[in-house]
């Protein structure tokens, strides 16, 4: 589902050149000084190498630079929605935004947390006792990805199951049970490591659940979506479609000509570790909430900030990625790929999204932005 390339990671008919030449692209700023006309050319020039680029097979993207301290608004569209019918790309189609989804079941988390109903240093075994290792893990591991759960979504039983019925819906203990049946449930010792694993968030959804006694749909719509009302962006528990105008969705981790993912996948296979929508324009408003602390009380939204473990390619926290300045997530499923990143520091947002999930994802897009806006110090 995100940060990095596994299987079905929640972190990817070739387009002749003449359909991305002849696509829609949309620019605009608000402050058209020189300077940022120059940066804004930059940021065009290189999503046009993208979207150009042969070797690449990206259909169409749309990509939301706001940088509030240069008075920057830029909207870029460009190339296809919908490969058959050559429909060009529209920023305000929904599409599907995979692992971003983490960071909504996270806060939540975190708001019980604030509330009083449970502590980020309770072990798993106070909610779960019959999970594996449930003495020793805590809920902040599960939120850090360091206890050590084996990704049920690498698993190739649950893939083969899965590809072999696509419309199967799944119950959240099924999804676990992948994980926890296996031989070699675990990657490390608890609490030594970091790995990327779908398993902690899916728990942390069963823990949502069984905390207020109300759907994880619910707590999430009421608390996240509400407050900024946001209208086009929602959260799905099953089913192949997803509301609203969108376009489509193409390839999963393999380039082949023609495969169409936009309703392919029963969404419940990835529940509270990928499975929300929204549009750019609403991704903005929040991840802009989610990082300037709107959600937490401070003490608790620092904390979240400051906990971040080193993993290589930035850090990583209580559901939440850091690169650089910019704090946020990214997200993959079949058929979409995207970014979502707020800066406070440079009062900025960079939003980016590809219809399509392949081998370049967004995020190596979303770097080489900052670099163009800021130096490699971002």
């Amino acid at each position: 589902m995100a940060m990095k390339n596994v299987f079905l990671c929640l972190l990817f008919l070739t387009l002749p050149l003449c359909f991305l030449s002849g696509c829609k692209k949309d620019t605009n700023s608000s402050d058209p000084t020189n300077t940022n006309a120059e940066l804004i050319g930059k940021l065009e020039a290189v999503s046009d190498s993208v979207l150009n680029a042969a070797n690449l097979h990206i259909p169409g993207m749309v990509a939301l630079v706001v940088d509030k301290n240069k008075g920057i608004d830029w909207l870029y569209t460009g190339g296809i929605s919908d490969i058959p019918n050559s429909i060009p790309m529209n920023a305000d189609l929904t599409f599907r935004i995979g692992s971003n989804t983490k960071t909504m079941t996270g806060t939540v988390l975190l708001q019980l947390v604030d509330e009083g109903m449970l502590k980020l240093e309770d072990t798993l075994s106070k909610f779960f006792p019959s999970f594996p290792r449930a003495d020793s893990i805590t809920i902040s591991m599960l939120c850090n990805m360091t206890s050590g759960y084996l990704n049920y979504s690498d698993v190739f039983v649950f893939v083969d199951s899965m590809i072999k019925n696509p419309t199967n819906v799944w119950q959240p203990m099924e999804l676990l049970n992948y994980a926890f049946d296996q031989d070699t449930n675990f990657y490390f010792p608890v609490g030594t490591d970091f790995h990327y694993s779908n398993t902690n968030t899916i728990i942390l959804g069963l823990l949502i659940e069984q905390l207020t006694g109300t759907s994880l749909k619910t707590q999430i719509t009421n608390r996240i979506f509400a407050p900024l009302a946001l209208q086009n962006t929602g959260f799905l528990t099953s089913g192949t479609e997803f509301p609203g105008p969108h376009g489509r969705g193409y390839y999963f981790q393999n380039y082949i000509p023609g495969d169409d993912y936009t309703s392919h996948f029963d969404m419940s296979w990835a529940w509270a570790a990928g499975s929300a929508y929204s549009t750019p324009r609403e991704l903005q408003k929040y991840v802009e909430a989610l990082v300037e602390g709107s959600y937490l009380t401070s003490g608790l939204q620092q904390r979240r900030l400051a906990e971040m473990r080193d993993i290589g390619i930035g850090k990583y926290g209580l559901c939440l990625f850091q690169r650089g300045s910019f704090y946020g997530h990214n997200g993959g499923c079949p058929g979409f790929t995207s970014s979502m990143y707020h800066s406070l520091s440079r009062n900025c947002t960079i939003i980016i999204y590809f219809n399509c999930q392949l081998s370049y994802i967004p995020d190596n897009l979303f770097l080489r932005y900052v670099d163009i806006l800021y130096g490699k110090d971002f």
